[in-house]
């Protein structure tokens, strides 16, 4: 049932902020968020706008041309990084609107203890990296306008309050997205493009730039890198407050995911085109493209580069403030805002340790393509194919506390373990590692390798005696519910 009109209206009144101010749902007590409070699709159409447009996607078209791609190229590879990522988003989605739960909250009773609090910390680790890759380069942009310097001490100060609109939840975020941003970023863009294609001539916008200043970058490690420059891998967070119907979400992803990944990558390989700057000068090419297409306003330009920054990096810290809740959100006296102020402590420390945007884009989209969407498809597969193939059912409806919760769903915790060592090796992500193997498109490879071996080790576990402990049941579903042996 969609949202009623009034409880549309009341949205931002003084009560309904003050409640989310306390829990937002993302506790064992207060973690389900009711059909009543399920919000319309122009909310997620604002939202995903904005948590998919920016200059994350700008500096993803500014790198596909400093890696030698065309125009051509780069629309190709980050369309295709959106098509990929929809094939995950949207049964990622479903299981947050069914389920009305947090990722976080999901992860205790489809992982247990363990698994829990392995996947709460991969996903404060990689939001807390986006964080810091967007902050500092807010920082590297006021200096390419204004010649500030103190890039890391700034971008420090700007993950510090940017935590602000947190406080307020769901409702927090949404506001600051729907209102504010999301205009700006679509007419801004718009202007920039059209304008581009105007000027720059044809054969420049048909042929391979000079490039590989950074190292060669294939057109699969192309899409890959869409892949995780638009994934944010805890999608129930958000789509929780959504209607739980599968093709509900696919109208704002597909706007949002056409303005990211195809409108801002043209205007961000544009910004490199016209400004002639290479990969370690995104600062200089800002200024030049405020220049250019803002009417050298520059103090206009840092306005809307801060506004946009901290708009989609809200999504990021919902996503760090709900994986602490899942942690210490059940202590008792501990309010919600009180973990805010921490994922802000976070954000900072890893600001000020992260500072180099053009190694941190590539390190930080690696490790989101693969971590948090392993772990997410195998909620998946638990959820909507292990009844259908294997018999077995697991109830999400009652959220354990943590005493309560299984040990571990050690099957679960052994595939997204696997996957994620998988795609790191293919992404050359580990520490020391120089070269990455030629293993095709990681991030959707990993995916599927979770899948796969979830299955299998799951048909193998569920004729013994002990199966629904080591699959991570609840205490409170041992009794009532599990895998049957085999007839």
């Amino acid at each position: 049932m969609s949202a009623s009109p009034s409880r549309q209206r009341g949205e931002f009144a003084r009560a309904e902020l003050e409640k989310e101010l306390l829990h937002d749902y993302s506790t064992s007590d207060t973690g389900i968020v009711p059909l009543s409070e399920r919000r319309s699709l122009y909310h997620f159409l604002a939202l995903w706008i904005t948590l998919a447009a920016g200059f994350t996607y700008l500096f993803l078209g500014f790198q596909y041309h400093d890696a030698g791609y065309s125009l051509a190229k780069a629309i190709g590879a980050g369309a295709l990084g959106g098509f990929f990522y929809l094939c995950y988003a949207l049964p990622a989605a479903y299981l947050g609107s069914k389920t009305g739960q947090t990722h976080s909250l999901l992860t205790r009773s489809i992982f247990g203890q363990v698994g829990s609090a392995i996947v709460s910390l991969l996903l404060i680790g990689t939001a807390a990296g986006w964080i810091a890759f967007a902050f500092n380069l807010l920082a590297v942009m006021y200096d390419g306008l204004f010649g500030w310097g103190h890039v890391v001490g700034i971008g420090v100060i700007l993950a510090v309050v940017g935590v602000f609109n947190n406080l307020f939840g769901f409702t927090g975020i949404t506001a600051f997205a729907r209102y504010l941003v999301a205009p700006l970023m679509i007419l801004w863009m718009l202007y920039l493009v059209i304008k581009g294609f105007a000027d720059i001539p044809g054969e420049a916008l048909s042929a391979s730039p000079p490039g590989g200043e950074l190292g060669p970058l294939s057109f699969l490690s192309g899409i890959g890198l869409a892949i995780g420059a638009v994934m944010w891998g805890n999608e129930p967070d958000t789509w929780r407050y959504g209607k739980p119907r599968f093709l509900w979400p696919l109208a704002p992803y597909a706007i949002a995911l056409g303005i990211g990944l195809v409108l801002f990558v043209i205007g961000g390989w544009m910004m490199a085109e016209i400004s002639g700057a290479g990969p370690f000068d995104f600062g200089p090419a800002f200024k030049s493209t405020v220049e250019y297409s803002l009417f050298g306003a520059l103090l206009l330009g840092a306005v809307v580069a801060t506004v946009m920054q901290i708009a989609i990096n809200d999504g990021n810290y919902y996503e760090m403030t709900n994986g602490g809740q899942n942690i210490v959100g059940h202590v008792h006296g501990w309010k919600r805002w009180y973990t805010c102020l921490v994922t802000a402590a976070v954000a900072a420390v890893v600001t000020w340790w992260f500072p180099h945007i053009e190694n941190g884009f590539f390190k930080v989209a690696g490790w989101t393509a693969i971590a948090l969407p392993s772990a997410t498809v195998v909620m998946c597969v638990d959820q909507f194919l292990l009844p259908r193939w294997l018999g077995l059912h697991r109830s999400v409806e009652r959220i354990p506390e943590w005493r309560a919760a299984a040990t571990g769903n050690w099957p679960g915790i052994v595939a997204v373990l696997l996957a994620v060592l998988f795609g790191a090796w293919g992404l050359a992500l580990f520490p020391g590692q120089t070269s990455a193997p030629s293993l095709g498109l990681v991030p959707v490879e990993a995916w599927l390798l979770a899948a796969v071996l979830y299955l299998i080790l799951v048909a193998a576990v569920r004729p013994m005696p002990n199966a629904k402990a080591l699959l991570g049941f609840a205490r409170h579903l041992r009794q009532t519910a599990g895998p049957a042996p085999p007839s």
